[in-house]
This record gives structure tokens, C-alpha cells and sequence, in this order.
């Protein structure tokens, strides 16, 4: 009995000792390493590139015709931001907004500047949907995190107080690299502001029916000369910002 009792506590070691060998010992370890390593060259900019490339879809018949959409973009990054305008400006152009008369850009000087401009515009019932279009880049300090966090807060906010979309067009990103694979389609990226002009049209619709099954109206109807007050400039071709010979904050 004991001596049964001995060889199936001996087998039990040397099957244990054996499992141990081949999960943590130097082949496996080899192994592993060179599975890292044929990964590690390809796995970042795999994930950069997955990351840029839109993951939202959209209705083919999405009419803004009838809409009047705000944007707020920064000066800082300007390169970056405009070409994310730009972006903005070719979706809600094929939507049918008008471009010309019913698309306004103003800018604020920095993302921690979005959601106070924001609110204004809001207020201002002159527009169906808001996007705020900026760039954070990450750097040495925790100012990153801080304004991130602020702004992100600060946009959702106008959202819920004001009931006017406000669409996040704020990209964080750890590089410029990154920033440039999400501005633009070029060298297989992608430009996250023509899903952000999308996304404005979509919600402002989406607000416009609610509003009108509940009785209290929808649109900015005639507010458009108040807007003009504010010192929103009217589009005026790819890349233009804000009419910058209008004095004043809007």
C-alpha cells in the first residue's frame, strides 16, 4: 500500500515538474521572446492604423438641408484642425447643408476654450448642432490629462443643460503622428472630422423630431441675422475659417 502510495505521489512530482519545464523554462522562454519579437515591430502601427480608420457607418439619406450647423475649432494645432474642418465641411455638404449660408466656423484660441464658446452658442438658438474641433497632444507634464478631462466634461455638459448636440470633435492623441493619421486621408488614414460632420447632422435631426413631437418646435428659423451679430463667418471655401473682419467673441 505504501509503496503503491509512494510511486503515484512520485508520478504526481514528475508530472508536475515536467508541466513546470514546459511552461517557464528556457525553450518556452525562447519561444515567447520570439513571438514578442515578431510582433513587437508590426503591433503599434497595426494598432495606430486600426485606430484611425472610422468604425461608424451612416444613413445615405441624411438631409440637413434645412439645418444650420456651428462650428467651434482652435487655433492651436491649426494645420491639424483645419484639415479636420475640412473634413466637417465635405459630410455635411454631401448631407445637403448648405455650405455656404448654413455652415458657421468660429475659433477659440485653445480645447479648454470649447465648451464656455459652446454654451454661448447654444444659448443663442441660432444653430441646430454644435462641433467642437480641436487637438490635444500628449507631453511631458499632466497638462494633457487635465484639460482632456475638463474639456471632455465641459462638451457634455452644454449637451445635457442646453439639449443642443455637441458633437466631440476633439482628438487625444499620444503624437502628432497619430493626430496626422485622424486629420486627414492621406498615407491610409483617416479624417474623424467628416464622421464628426455626420454625427452633427444625424443628431441635430434626431433633436428636430423629438422637439417637434413634443410641441416645442425645432430649427433656428430666423435667428440667422442674430448669428450674423455674433461674428460667425459665412464659409467661404475649403479651409477658410472665420470671417476674421468681424470684431468681437462671436
Amino acid at each position: 500500500m505504501m509503496l503503491g502510495r509512494t510511486l503515484f505521489v512520485s508520478a504526481l512530482v514528475a508530472a508536475s515538474s515536467s508541466s513546470v519545464a514546459n511552461a517557464f523554462g528556457p525553450a518556452s522562454l525562447s519561444a515567447s521572446t520570439a513571438l514578442s519579437s515578431s510582433l513587437a515591430p508590426s503591433s503599434p502601427t497595426t494598432s495606430l492604423q486600426m485606430a484611425a480608420e472610422s468604425e461608424v457607418s451612416f444613413s445615405d439619406n441624411l438631409d440637413g438641408s434645412t439645418l444650420r450647423i456651428g462650428v467651434l475649432r482652435t487655433r492651436w494645432n491649426e494645420e491639424h484642425v483645419t484639415n479636420l474642418v475640412n473634413g466637417i465641411t465635405a459630410a455635411v455638404k454631401e448631407c445637403k447643408v448648405d455650405t455656404e449660408s448654413n455652415l458657421f466656423i468660429k475659433e477659440v484660441p485653445g480645447a479648454y476654450e470649447l465648451p464656455y464658446a459652446a454654451k454661448l452658442l447654444a444659448m443663442s438658438g441660432t444653430v441646430d448642432a454644435i462641433i467642437c474641433c480641436g487637438v490635444l497632444i500628449k507631453g511631458e507634464t499632466y497638462h494633457f490629462e487635465y484639460i482632456s478631462e475638463a474639456v471632455t466634461k465641459g462638451i457634455m455638459d452644454v449637451n445635457l443643460s442646453t439639449m443642443t448636440p455637441v458633437i466631440y470633435g476633439v482628438l487625444n492623441c499620444l503624437d502628432e503622428e497619430q493626430v496626422a493619421k485622424r486629420s486627414s486621408d492621406r498615407n491610409g488614414g483617416h479624417n474623424h472630422g467628416y464622421d464628426w460632420g455626420k454625427t452633427a447632422v444625424e443628431m441635430a435631426i434626431m433633436r428636430r423630431e423629438a422637439l417637434s413631437k413634443t410641441g416645442a418646435g425645432g430649427g433656428a428659423g430666423a435667428k440667422i441675422k442674430e448669428l450674423e451679430k455674433m461674428g460667425f463667418g459665412v464659409k467661404g471655401g475649403e479651409g477658410a475659417g472665420v470671417e476674421k473682419s468681424k470684431p468681437g467673441f462671436f
